[in-house]
C-alpha cells in the first residue's frame, strides 16, 4: 500500500514537473544537441579566416595585436589572444559591457561590443572580424544558457527548469524500474510494430532510461553555470574548501620599468617553457587597469583524465613571471571545473562522446514532448469512460 501510495506521489510529480519545465527543456536539449559540434562546423563555414598556411616565422604578437587594433579602432579595447598549436591563425577579442541604463531583458542589450578578430600570424594581415553578439553558435549557445534573456533572469530561468529535470529524471527511474524479469525485458525494448501510442510509450520509456546516466550528467555540469552554490557545492564534494586562489601579488618595480605591453616576452617565455607541449595558449592582454597578464595553456601530454589547463602569471610591466599552477598541481576540484565544459559537451574524450552528448541531448528533447503525448492520450481516455458509466446508470 505504502509502495503504491509512494509510486503514484512519484508520477504526479514525474507528470506535473514535466509539464511546467517541457518547453524549457526542450529548447535547451535541442541548443546543446546543435553546439556539441560549434567548434568543428564554424571552422568549417569560416575556413578562409580560421585556417592559414605557413609562411617562415610568425610575427611578434605586438604587431599581430597593432593590426588587430587597427581594424577595430582606438575605441574598442582588446583584452586577450588565443593562439592554437596548429594551422590556425590568432584570434584577438575584446568586449564592452554596456551601461545599466541601457541593458533591457534580452542577451543582446548587455555588450557594448563583443568582436573576436582574426589575424594571419605570418603575414600580420586581418582576416576578418567577427560581431560575436550575432554569431549563430553564440547565439545557440545564450539560448541554451539563457534563453536569450539578460543572464540573471535567464539563467535562473534555465537552472531551475534543469533541476527540476534532474528530479524528473530520478522519478523517471523509479517509475521505470520493473517487477520482474519479464517485465524488465519490455522496459527495454521497442514493440516497432505495434500502434504509434504504444511506441511512442516505448520511446519515452526505453531510451529515458538508455540515456539516464549521460542526461544526468550533462544536467549536473550545466548547472554549474547556472548556481553559484551548486558549484561550491561540486568543490566541496571533491574534498576542497571552495576555490582555491592564486598568488598574484605584484612586486615593486622602478618607474623606469613600468612600460605595459610585454606581450611579446611572455609569449616567448611560454613557448620556451612548454617545449612544444601545448594545443593552445591563451594570454591575457595588460592593460593600465589590469597589469597581470593571466595566462592558460592547454597542455597535450595529460594523461590523468581530465583537461590539462595550466595557469601562468606575468607582470605586464616587465614581461616577467610572478606565479605558475601546472595542470599536476591542481586540486581535484580544479581539474574538475577545467573540466567541466568539455564534459557537458561531450568534447572531453573526442568524437566518440561527442556523438553520445549528441544523442542525448536530442533524447533529451524528445522525451517531454513523448510525455506530453503519453499524457494527452490518458486524457481523451477519460471522458469516454466517464459517458459509458452515466449510460450503464
Amino acid at each position: 500500500m505504502a509502495k503504491s501510495k509512494f509510486k503514484k506521489i512519484t508520477g504526479w510529480l514525474h507528470l506535473w514537473i514535466g509539464l511546467v519545465t517541457g518547453v524549457v527543456v526542450v529548447i535547451v536539449s535541442i541548443t546543446g544537441c546543435i553546439y556539441v559540434f560549434n567548434e568543428e562546423i564554424f571552422d568549417a563555414v569560416h575556413r578562409d579566416i580560421v585556417y592559414v598556411q605557413k609562411t617562415g616565422q610568425p610575427k611578434p604578437v605586438s604587431e599581430l595585436l597593432a593590426n588587430a587594433q587597427q581594424a577595430v579602432g582606438p575605441g574598442k579595447v582588446l583584452s586577450n589572444v588565443k593562439i592554437s598549436a596548429d594551422n590556425k591563425s590568432y584570434v584577438f577579442s575584446g568586449f564592452k559591457v554596456n551601461k545599466k541604463e541601457k541593458i533591457n531583458l534580452w542577451y543582446f542589450s548587455q555588450f557594448e561590443y563583443l568582436n573576436d578578430i582574426y589575424v594571419n600570424q605570418y603575414t600580420g594581415k586581418v582576416l576578418g572580424i567577427i560581431d560575436v553578439r550575432y554569431e549563430f553558435f553564440n547565439i545557440v549557445e545564450q539560448l541554451h544558457r539563457q534563453l536569450l534573456l539578460v543572464k540573471p533572469i535567464g539563467s535562473l530561468v534555465v537552472g531551475s527548469c534543469i533541476l527540476l529535470f534532474l528530479v524528473m529524471l530520478i522519478s523517471g527511474f523509479i517509475l521505470w524500474l520493473p517487477k520482474n524479469y519479464k517485465q524488465f525485458k519490455k522496459s527495454i525494448t521497442i514493440k516497432w510494430n505495434a500502434k504509434w501510442k504504444r511506441v511512442n510509450y516505448d520511446l519515452h520509456n526505453s531510451l529515458g532510461f538508455y540515456i539516464l546516466p549521460v542526461a544526468m550528467l550533462i544536467a549536473i555540469t550545466g548547472l554549474v553555470w547556472s548556481f553559484k552554490w551548486w558549484e561550491t557545492g561540486i568543490y566541496k564534494l571533491l574534498g576542497d574548501k571552495g576555490k582555491t586562489g592564486f598568488a598574484r601579488t605584484l612586486p615593486i618595480i622602478n618607474a623606469s620599468d613600468s612600460t605595459l605591453n610585454k606581450i611579446d616576452l611572455i609569449h616567448y617565455d611560454l613557448v620556451k617553457k612548454l617545449k612544444g607541449d601545448w594545443v593552445e595558449i591563451g594570454i591575457g592582454i595588460p592593460t593600465e587597469t589590469n597589469k597581470v597578464s593571466t595566462s592558460f595553456v592547454s597542455i597535450e601530454s595529460n594523461k590523468d583524465g581530465w583537461r590539462g589547463v595550466s595557469y601562468y602569471f606575468y607582470d605586464g610591466r616587465t614581461g616577467k613571471i610572478i606565479d605558475v599552477l601546472p595542470h599536476s598541481q591542481k586540486t581535484l576540484g580544479m581539474k574538475w571545473r577545467n573540466s567541466n565544459l568539455p564534459m557537458h559537451t561531450g568534447r572531453i574524450y573526442g568524437l566518440g562522446t561527442q556523438l553520445l552528448a549528441f544523442f542525448a541531448a536530442l533524447i533529451c528533447a524528445s522525451l517531454p514532448v513523448s510525455g506530453f503525448l503519453i499524457w494527452l492520450g490518458k486524457r481523451k481516455k477519460k471522458p469516454k469512460s466517464s459517458l459509458k458509466l452515466g449510460l450503464n446508470a
